[in-house]
């Protein structure tokens, strides 16, 4: 009976420590620190396929225009400016004005060859179909 009773009473006041705004801002803050550590692993390995993309195109990107080169490092910034240039510029042949020709072909294959664009076909589909 007297274990049953202190059991209880654990429970009870584990409960009210729990409802304190201080243990409550605590854990908020521990939340919201791990889901940035879940996102920075999601994202991990998006980042390194786009940072290889970068690397295979160095040469390029350096023989470019200073304004073509930061185009292209936003192109390069995140997997949906990457797939939103591949449909617009390399499925749709729109016309872009500051990547263009042997460039834009070359840079169009380097898309094509990554595993992002392999990975995403119903989001360049998604993408297409939202325009």
């Amino acid at each position: 009976m007297f274990r049953s009773f202190a059991i209880a009473l654990e429970i009870a006041v584990l409960v009210v420590i729990l409802q304190l705004p201080f243990v409550q801002y605590l854990l908020s803050d521990v939340q919201a620190t791990v889901s940035e550590w879940m996102t920075e692993i999601a994202q991990r390995e998006e980042r390194e396929q786009l940072a290889d993309i970068s690397a295979n195109l160095q040469g390029h990107i350096e023989a470019m225009r200073p304004y073509q080169q930061e185009y292209v490092a936003t192109i390069l910034s995140s997997r949906l400016q990457l797939m939103q240039f591949y449909s617009n510029y390399c499925m749709n042949d729109d016309h872009n004005p500051y990547v263009y020709g042997a460039t834009l072909h070359l840079l169009c294959q380097e898309i094509q060859r990554s595993p992002l664009s392999h990975s995403d076909k119903e989001g360049a589909a998604q993408l297409t179909a939202v325009k």
